[in-house]
């Protein structure tokens, strides 16, 4: 009987769970992830040392600390070495080709892409900050010219 309540708890746990994790942005959600892996790592390593198996818990903590004592440095240099995006705005070539038109495009054309691409892109519906910006920056260039 004590088993069937411990997974009925268990289960109910993770209903609640999936439930918040329908519900919650991305941000709350990488936060708390972190913070749980943490947790369980330091749960972990408590349960090693309270079961007398504490060098167990130091070795592999040690080793990737040792391993990655550089990571930071590294990731500078890897970050100075990349290539850099250039200054300049969005070519009309460039905005064409995002909105997916061909040059001589008219105004109403360059709108209904727009709007079309935008209603799948849109950050409230699921698409990235990175295309919608792209999309608005290319609508920008070819109504401005």
């Amino acid at each position: 009987m004590g088993w069937l309540l411990i997974g009925l708890l268990i289960a109910a746990a993770f209903l609640i769970l999936l439930e918040w994790w329908a519900r919650t942005d991305v941000d709350s959600a990488k936060r708390v992830l972190f913070w749980a892996a943490v947790g369980a790592c330091i749960l972990l390593c408590l349960f090693l040392v309270a079961t007398g198996r504490g060098l167990a818990a130091i070795v592999p903590v040690g080793i990737s600390l040792w391993r990655f004592r550089n990571m930071g440095k590294a990731a500078r240099e890897a970050g100075e070495r990349m290539v850099r995006p250039r200054k300049g705005g969005m070519s009309r070539k460039e905005a064409l080709e995002v909105l997916g038109l061909k040059e001589g495009a008219s105004v109403a054309e360059v709108n209904t892409a727009y709007r079309r691409l935008m209603a799948v892109n849109h950050p409230d519906k699921g698409g990235s900050d990175w295309m919608a910006a792209k999309l608005n920056e290319a609508r920008k260039v070819l109504l401005d010219d």
